[in-house]
């Protein structure tokens, strides 16, 4: 009985991450870079795909996965939102969540996928290399902290600051969780 029900939820967490791609293809909360920087909310742009690839879907699901297991689920933001990011990413497929850390403004994670994990780490390389940089760090608050890894074709990239966390406690483990799924690219600020 117990196999069974934990069957069920792995199904259900299955069914509810399907359900979560579809909202964010028909919401258009997949944004390219519409020039705006800062994490501030932009307008969406249309992504040429209907649907996500089964690559940046499955690393959605490590993330929602990595979140569920400290009891913080993740969902489409309800407005968009477009990251500080180097230009060669800008125009790089992507999925947006925000994990629900009790803050309007904070909690996003943003899945950018790739041809290949040999692209995806030269992509992942620039991108330190930006947010090591005073024009990268000037888009974030000053006390930011960021995680950027990569898992096979797809960089991961979030952040925080406790400075201006909510729920300081809920949005450190929600990082922290978020931190741990795939490989970490070293940002040196």
């Amino acid at each position: 009985m117990a196999a069974r029900l934990k069957g069920r939820g792995r199904l259900k967490r299955h069914a509810l991450l399907l359900g979560l791609m579809a909202t964010v293809a028909v919401a258009g909360c997949a944004p390219e870079s519409s020039g705006q920087q800062g994490g501030q909310p932009a307008v969406p742009q249309v992504t040429p795909e209907a649907s996500y690839s089964a690559q940046i879907a499955g690393t959605a699901l490590l993330v929602t996965n990595a979140l569920a297991a400290v009891g913080i689920r993740a969902d489409p933001p309800s407005v968009p939102y477009v990251s500080g990011e180097p230009a060669d990413i800008a125009t790089a497929q992507r999925i947006v969540l925000q994990a629900d850390v009790h803050d309007p403004n904070g909690g996003y994670v943003v899945i950018y996928e790739f041809t290949d994990p040999a692209t995806s780490a030269t992509r992942g390389a620039e991108f330190a290399s930006y947010l090591e940089s005073g024009f990268g760090q000037t888009n974030f608050p000053i006390d930011a902290q960021f995680s950027l890894t990569e898992v096979g074709g797809t960089l991961i990239f979030t952040w925080w600051s406790s400075d201006n966390a909510s729920d300081r406690d809920t949005a450190r483990t929600a990082f922290d969780a978020i931190a741990s799924v795939g490989v970490p690219i070293t940002i040196v600020k």
